[in-house]
């Protein structure tokens, strides 16, 4: 699927319109090209918009803060998800008790 597809799907972009084609694709620039990210930050985004779009004499009603908030840390778990398959570090259990000597380094 295409990135700006997918992102529109994940904004939900046809129900509740916010970024224009522009937007988005410079969102996915801005945020490394990941799909996960630049979802996690739109939301964010959506979420401290007004409530309420005005235009002329139509009135859109926007959803909820709660639910893009909500939404935005769904996507900010998925995008650490993928960080930590990309970038797979040692995993450490229990207390470091004992520390090394500096000039053995």
């Amino acid at each position: 699927m295409d990135p700006i597809e997918e992102l529109k799907l994940n904004l939900q972009e046809k129900e509740y319109p916010y970024f224009d084609d522009i937007d988005l694709k410079n969102l996915l620039l801005v945020n490394g090209n990941s799909v996960n990210k630049a979802s996690w930050r739109g939301c964010l985004l959506k979420a401290a918009s007004d409530d309420q779009i005005k235009v002329g004499s139509i009135e859109v009603k926007s959803s909820n803060k709660d639910y893009w908030n909500n939404l935005a840390a769904i996507y900010k778990a998925d995008y650490e998800a993928e960080q930590a398959v990309l970038n797979p570090t040692k995993p450490t259990t229990g207390y470091k008790s004992m520390m090394g000597r500096a000039d053995e380094i």
